[in-house]
């Protein structure tokens, strides 16, 4: 079964998710250096949350296809990050690492430019991986493993 939803917004930039900065651990005498969500990404995530909430709960591994249409020519690479995290935000994964194949297409919209008044789009395409499946694969990573340990 497919699990479809779609996000509209502004994507934020890869680079301007995390922050840093110094804090004094008076348990360790020292200075040391802590990183935290930046606010506009957890508003980012927030937002796709809400929009992938309406897939419900999938247990069990998960195949993620993902189509993201930019209005600008924005670094999109890392675009897995947020998704895995509004996935678990929304409800529909228990955890992200449940996510076995990420496949990607992007796009730039044809009036994309600097001062552009279009928004950015992230489709996603959910596809549940049967259990069957999942034990073949189990059974030939054990085969190799074993057939390696003769080799050697």
């Amino acid at each position: 079964m497919t699990h479809t939803s779609c996000w509209y917004g502004k994507i934020e930039s890869v680079n301007r998710w995390h922050g840093a900065r110094a804090m004094y651990n008076k348990f360790k005498g020292k200075w040391v250096g802590m990183i935290y969500e930046q606010p506009k990404y957890n508003k980012f995530k927030q937002s796709m949350a809400h929009s992938f909430s309406k897939i419900g709960k999938i247990d069990g591994y998960v195949d993620l296809q993902v189509t993201v249409v930019a209005a600008s020519r924005a670094d999109t690479g890392n675009i897995d990050k947020p998704i895995g995290d509004a996935l678990e935000l929304a409800g529909v994964l228990e955890d992200d690492k449940f996510i076995r194949n990420i496949v990607y297409y992007r796009h730039y919209h044809p009036n994309s430019g600097k001062k552009n008044k279009y928004n950015d789009l992230i489709m996603i395409e959910l596809s549940k991986v049967p259990e069957d499946e999942l034990r073949i694969i189990a059974d030939q990573q054990k085969n190799d493993l074993f057939d390696l340990k003769r080799l050697i």
